[in-house]
């Protein structure tokens, strides 16, 4: 049988109780003073997620405009009259992930760069473009475009800088008016100190490999991470598309020495990854990034515990707070995305939304801090730039943690 230590007065809505009573008769509040554990927590739950009442509606104002509110009600007892923290936390973390989906999905079509193609390069009008496309072959003009990671340009000139030959280089500088060749760096004295500097570095390859011709092929692949150094993408983007060639072979083809079986997994997976849908692996770790950031939560409760241990409060609490700490996070998060997305058009005032967004966020977990540990503010603070930092060091950690493992088993 549960024990329960009754009261006389209602935990939740303070009605006078009859010792008889197991629950209130007015709001149907348990009637016991026990504090809150993790199984109630889980129970509660369960029972409420589905639960189509106004409780959601009652919790959005001091949700919203009364930072550590709910916490503290819910550790005081009082848990019917609003959302519960778990339901609050499954709803606005649907909510935010996926909108964040749907935003880098979008990025991982457009290959997570600002990519403009040669039209649109500032600067450059038909007569130039014509110029530089009946320079080009298709293949070249492809390369160029793929490389260019914005419309101004100085991007067009690295691009240039990066996919062109010399010669390719110097018939541009032929044909192009003088001041663009001047702001592309296609004058003969970049041009010179270009073939020098590739005369060097062609210089240092051919000592490379005679250093290497002189190692005994035994001493090869001493470091861990040495093994991604023999990858040939060339050859992978070769045989990408060719279903007659297995991954095995295309391993075997690399002539890898000295590998271990989890080497040779590793470089197996990186030929999958190539060779699959190149967005196949971001979208897999964008799949986990709900159960990992779930899995944080009762990371960030155990720092809270450790910061406030004194305080002789129980673990379960600072996990509560953590929830609707998360929670808020998660609202103001994806509604600014959201508003990035549908309402902003400039591409600068996204960033500055974002921003904002960060900095409320910030001010909403200090101010809940306060109120729910009820200590001073300049101690407060310490406390809470001090968790931030090392909850930030475990959410690197974690993520870092998830991109191997999705690399592992994709």
């Amino acid at each position: 049988m549960k024990i329960r230590r009754k009261t006389n007065l209602c935990p939740n809505c303070s009605a006078q109780l009859n010792s008889i009573y197991n629950y209130c008769p007015l709001c149907g509040q348990e009637n016991t003073n026990n504090y809150v554990s993790f199984k109630l927590l889980i129970a509660d739950f369960f029972n409420t997620f589905f639960a189509l009442d106004s409780r959601i509606a009652k919790s959005i104002k001091p949700f919203l405009f009364k930072p550590g509110f709910l916490t503290n009600h819910y550790v005081d007892g009082k848990r019917m009259a609003y959302a519960h923290p778990l339901r609050l936390y499954f709803i606005l973390s649907l909510f935010f992930f996926f909108v964040f989906s749907k935003e880098a999905q979008e990025g991982f079509s457009e290959g997570w760069n600002n990519y403009a193609s040669l039209d649109e390069v500032e600067g450059i009008d038909s007569a130039t473009l014509l110029i530089i496309t009946s320079t080009l072959n298709d293949n070249e003009l492809a390369d160029l475009e793929e490389e260019l990671n914005g419309n101004e340009l100085g991007d067009l000139r690295s691009s240039i800088r990066n996919n062109l030959s010399l010669e390719k280089k110097s018939e541009l500088a032929q044909r192009l008016d003088s001041s663009l060749i001047n702001k592309l760096k296609l004058t003969p004295e970049d041009l010179a100190r270009e073939t020098e500097k590739d005369s060097i570095k062609n210089t240092t390859k051919k000592l490379a490999r005679e250093e290497d011709l002189e190692t005994d092929s035994t001493e090869k692949n001493n470091g861990f991470f040495d093994v991604f150094n023999e990858i040939d993408e060339v050859l992978i983007d070769k045989y990408k598309d060719n279903p007659r060639v297995t991954d095995e072979q295309l391993y075997d083809s690399l002539e890898i020495e000295n590998a271990s079986d989890f080497q040779r997994h590793l470089v197996l997976q990186v030929i999958k990854v190539k060779r699959g849908n190149e967005n196949a692996l971001a979208e897999l770790i964008l799949e986990n990034l709900p159960l990992m950031m779930l899995a944080l939560i009762p990371i960030f409760g155990l720092v809270l515990k450790l910061f406030y241990i004194r305080r002789g409060q129980l673990y379960i609490k600072h996990v509560i707070h953590a929830l609707h700490l998360h929670s808020f996070a998660y609202f103001l998060y994806g509604a600014s995305t959201l508003i990035t997305i549908y309402l902003v058009t400039d591409e600068g005032s996204g960033g500055w939304v974002l921003n904002i967004s960060f900095i409320v966020v910030s001010i909403y977990s200090y101010v809940s801090f306060l109120s729910v540990y009820k200590q001073h503010w300049f101690k407060t603070l310490f406390k809470f730039n001090a968790v931030g930092f090392i909850y930030l060091i475990f959410i690197f950690a974690f993520f870092l943690a998830e991109i191997i493992i999705s690399f592992a088993l994709f």
